[in-house]
């Protein structure tokens, strides 16, 4: 009888792991994506703009729309390089080379007057 029994449950072993009962790490289930962090900000809207930020979002598109395409992504570009101004040591053509490259990219690419203009707008609004 003992032997029937550990033969029985032998053949239920191998039966399950031949049909995919069995767990392998090849077949795990993935893991479920851990919750949603509730504690995190949302992204500011067009209402939480501040009105200096707001104005500098629209003089900004009236340059090129595409450097507003992303509003946040637009102002904490802004915000760093206020803090190069801030920083002081570049010179005005290395600040304007650095927000050539900061600004151009993705949706919009701008040349040097534009960055002149762009930098202004930011000294005006954001700095």
């Amino acid at each position: 009888m003992r032997r029937a029994l550990t033969t029985a449950a032998l053949v239920t072993a191998l039966t399950l792991l031949a049909c995919g009962g069995g767990s392998s790490d090849d077949q795990a289930e993935p893991a479920a994506a851990p919750p949603a962090d509730r504690t995190s900000a949302p992204a500011p809207s067009a209402s939480t703009w501040s009105t200096a930020q707001r104005a500098y979002l629209d003089a900004l598109a009236e340059i090129d729309p595409g450097l507003v395409a992303n509003e946040e992504r637009a102002i904490r570009r802004a915000e760093t390089t206020c803090g190069d101004i801030e920083a002081e040591g570049l010179s005005e053509t290395a600040l304007t080379k650095r927000v050539v490259e900061r600004l151009s990219g993705g949706n919009a690419t701008i040349d040097t007057a534009q960055a002149k203009k762009a930098l202004a707008l930011m000294r005006e609004h954001i700095c």
